[in-house]
């Protein structure tokens, strides 16, 4: 039987997305003009920009909640999206995680605010497939779970899905760079697909990927060897608001500039990274050409900049590509 479909596990939130006019001071105020409640976590938000792109594949989701309200409504969202959420596991006497989100409107930048619930509690059997028919595991995102963190479940879990045939990816979230570097690296070894920004690029390689705040695509090509040499078995990947470098293990390379979208487009950042990945995982899946695989991952994460919320402005992959032909490519 040809396998075919993405699982994505690990952990997840519900994102209360504020957004302020401006980030204060300390002990000043900001306006609060928008809140949008919204699922959220890494393996969440690639999965539902998968069904935002059209993936021509099945799409689930594995992960754990507590038995609170957040997570009625983390699943209720989820499952209007299109997912799959039979293997969302609600845990009692547990409060489902929950980040509240402050996108500033003067900058676009946002900073999050977590308060920790279920996801502490996750184990790496959990996280499995409950059969093998998909094609690729998905596994986010080390230093957010204490159970998984300190029980080595992340690579546990990601040589466990190896074993069962899958082609094995990891995403990441902004943890400190010391319990980054410290979490991802062991687990190395048992990632096929590996794609990352420049900070976490630079939190597990140790080399910077950027000069004065620019994108360097020469050292991004670097880290990616490194990457490589550190036991990513397929392909590493690193982007960045300028473009995105991705390398094969055979040492195939591309550069793509990302999309020329005006500022004033621009409602939200949050989740860029994902959609990114997302559009990256469609095409790896498809067996697209590199080229074609980043220049579905700049035009995802593009369209992903009109919602403050994580996911819901992405369109289907073709429509996507058509945005970014009409805005254009950084030079």
């Amino acid at each position: 039987m040809k396998r075919s479909g993405i699982v994505l596990a690990g952990t997840i939130v519900l994102d209360i997305v504020h957004m302020i006019d401006h980030w204060p001071e300390e002990e000043q105020i900001a306006f609060i003009r928008q809140t949008i409640e919204a699922p959220g976590g890494p393996p969440h938000n690639a999965a539902a920009g998968l069904v935002r792109l059209e993936a021509p594949f099945p799409v689930s989701l594995i992960c754990v909640v507590g038995d609170d309200a957040a997570a009625n409504t983390f699943s209720a969202k989820a499952a209007a999206l299109g997912l799959d959420t039979s293997g969302v596991i609600r845990v009692p006497g547990q409060t489902t995680d929950v980040t509240h989100v402050m996108t500033s409107r003067a900058t676009g930048k946002r900073t999050f605010f977590f308060r920790p619930g279920a996801n502490g509690t996750m184990r790496a059997d959990q996280m499995l497939p409950r059969d093998d028919t998909a094609k690729i595991y998905y596994l986010g995102s080390p230093g957010i779970s204490t159970s998984m963190d300190a029980s080595d479940g992340w690579r546990t879990a990601l040589r466990a899905a190896r074993t069962r045939g899958y082609k094995t990816a990891m995403e990441l979230c902004p943890v400190p760079p010391e319990l980054q570097a410290r979490q991802v690296r062991p687990c190395l070894p048992h990632i096929d697909y590996f794609v990352i920004n420049d900070s976490e690029a630079e939190a597990i390689t140790g080399l910077k990927v950027t000069k004065d705040g620019r994108f360097d695509r020469t050292a991004a090509e670097t880290a990616c060897k490194d990457l490589l040499a550190r036991g990513v078995t397929g392909l590493a990947s690193i982007h960045h608001p300028e473009g995105a470098v991705a390398m094969r293990a055979s040492g195939e390379t591309c550069f793509a500039p990302s999309v020329n979208v005006p500022r004033d487009e621009i409602i939200g950042t949050v989740g860029a990274g994902d959609a990114f990945y997302a559009g990256m995982l469609l095409g790896i899946h498809e067996d697209w050409p590199l080229d074609q695989c980043l220049a579905l991952a700049n035009a995802s994460a593009a369209t992903s900049l009109h919602s403050p919320t994580t996911s819901s402005a992405i369109r289907p992959w073709r429509q996507c590509l058509d945005y970014a032909k009409v805005k254009g490519l950084r030079s």
